[in-house]
């Protein structure tokens, strides 16, 4: 469900979004009860594994996923993450083993895994990262145990890195991967354009490495206020030459309204 904040309070705003195909209704559906116009142009694809581009990977994300029973904790850094590892252990565990915790990043991460009927435990703290989950109580003393990472093929390695210093042995299942869209980057852009954004929500670093990658240099989003789910992101943004950023407290819908009302009362003022 949609989250509102204030009646049609940001009548005027005109929001770029850039999340993958069906990760953005939530949002957009929140901006528009709000009076915000939108665009959404997915500029992260979410892709299931080649049999041939990716084969050692299904051949190792089987293996583990075989022996699933051997890891006291499994954990899921997305709702795609969710998505793609849910359905990929489905196919050789009709029945969950029982005796393992769940691990979420983030609300929406241990929302797509209470719809599987599987109980997480979330990040502690509003930031909903790696680096929250990791505060927590559950993750201090993992001394030998066995824990699984579901995520994308690649990514950051704090997480993985941090538990291994704790004693853990660590395995990725890497049950998916982010890709650049196949788009014509010419009638993209001219989409861009006409709707003339003034405010700009991105989600990711890849995201954002993306978007650079087709705009010209010197283009007005450049100077667009851009919504940021992290410092970390806001440091890459600036060094690809985004003048304005906004870091939200997290990734997701609420986060991201509260930081889009912080641009409205700006222009407004």
């Amino acid at each position: 469900m949609a989250t509102k904040l204030t009646n049609m309070s940001l009548t005027g705003l005109r929001v770029l979004l850039t999340r993958p195909t069906g990760r953005a209704e939530e949002l957009l559906a929140a901006l528009h009860e709000e009076g915000a116009s939108t665009l959404h142009i997915p500029l992260l694809d979410i892709r299931e594994l080649d049999p041939e581009q990716d084969a050692q990977t299904i051949q190792r994300n089987r293996e583990r996923v075989l022996d699933l029973d051997r890891y006291q904790k499994l954990i899921f850094i997305s709702a795609n993450a969710v998505q793609h590892g849910a359905s990929l252990v489905e196919q050789y565990w009709p029945q969950w083993p029982v005796q393992q915790m769940h691990l979420a990043i983030g609300a929406a991460t241990a929302a797509a895994l209470a719809r599987r009927g599987l109980s997480a435990v979330a990040a502690v703290n509003s930031s909903m990262d790696s680096e929250s989950l990791l505060a927590s109580d559950t993750l201090q003393a993992v001394d030998g145990e066995r824990i699984a990472i579901f995520r994308g093929v690649g990514g950051r390695e704090t997480l993985a890195a941090t538990l291994r210093e704790r004693g853990a042995r660590v395995d990725y299942i890497e049950c998916y991967k982010r890709c650049a869209p196949e788009f014509n980057a010419e009638q993209t852009l001219s989409r861009i354009n006409d709707f003339a954004a003034n405010a700009l929500v991105v989600n990711s670093g890849e995201t954002l490495e993306n978007l650079s990658a087709l705009l010209p240099a010197r283009h007005d989003l450049y100077q667009c206020p851009l919504v940021l789910p992290s410092e970390r992101v806001a440091v890459l943004a600036s060094k690809l030459g985004y003048a304005k950023t906004i870091t939200a407290i997290n990734a997701g819908t609420a986060a991201t309204l509260a930081a889009l009302h912080t641009i409205a009362a700006t222009a407004g003022s």
